[in-house]
């Protein structure tokens, strides 16, 4: 039987924004997801949605306006970032129960893939956890994460957060971080950028296989008092 979602991407969509980095020209550089934690005014994000230097903008499903964001604390060896903006509306997401995480579990995760502006919202499994070769958890998720994904909660079937969708953590990243990196109008095909070509192929791949760090990586700053309650 499907599960009805309805209550909860109700519940919890006005807590996940989208996240736009913005260079000196007012040009869109990237964007992800991110999800208010702790206690409003405080977004995490991946940090490699926010680690160019730009200015950082945010915007939430249910308000038109632009919110202006900083980087309050940063994690790369998790590839996690705190945000800080201002806000007293938008509550936060909860950390779900610890000891109700195990292989097999149904998750869903809401953010805004590809180059959508709108919310959405996927289901899965979380089909295995994992070490990686530094000996930090990562889940692996059986579920469609896409390019813009990154920084996105994902969360129990009651809407508990369990983890940080990760998009851009994949096999061969290191070779697919050289392409994303190569300068563009260098060479071309028929009229048409070889590297914009590289960079689209690799926004649209769909392994099948996602992945996600661990909540408890989340970073807590010396300025927060508030922290998740688990219900």
């Amino acid at each position: 039987m499907v599960k009805d979602y309805t209550k909860i991407v109700n519940k919890i969509k006005n807590s996940i924004a989208i996240v736009f980095s913005i260079d000196s020209r007012n040009q869109i550089l990237g964007k992800g997801s991110g999800f208010v934690y702790f206690k409003k005014g405080i977004l995490v994000t991946c940090n490699h949605v926010v680690e160019r230097d730009s200015s950082i903008a945010i915007q939430f499903p249910d308000k038109e306006e632009i919110i202006q964001a900083k980087v309050l604390i940063r994690d790369e060896e998790h590839d996690l970032a705190l945000l800080k903006f201002e806000d007293g509306v938008h509550n936060s997401l909860i950390e779900a129960d610890q000891s109700k995480i195990k292989e097999g579990i149904p998750v869903v995760f809401s953010g805004y893939p590809l180059d959508l502006r709108s919310l959405t919202t996927h289901q899965g499994i979380l089909s295995a956890i994992i070490k990686d070769a530094t000996g930090n958890t990562i889940y692996l998720v059986d579920g469609t994460v896409n390019s813009g994904n990154s920084g996105c909660p994902l969360m129990t079937q009651e809407g508990k957060v369990i983890g940080v969708v990760n998009a851009k953590r994949r096999e061969q990243s290191d070779l697919l971080l050289k392409v994303e990196n190569m300068q563009t109008d260098a060479v071309s095909l028929f009229g048409t950028d070889i590297v914009k070509i590289f960079r689209a192929v690799i926004d649209n791949l769909q392994l099948g296989i996602g992945y996600a760090v661990p909540s408890a990586y989340i970073p807590k700053h010396q300025s927060l008092e508030i922290k998740p309650k688990v219900k």
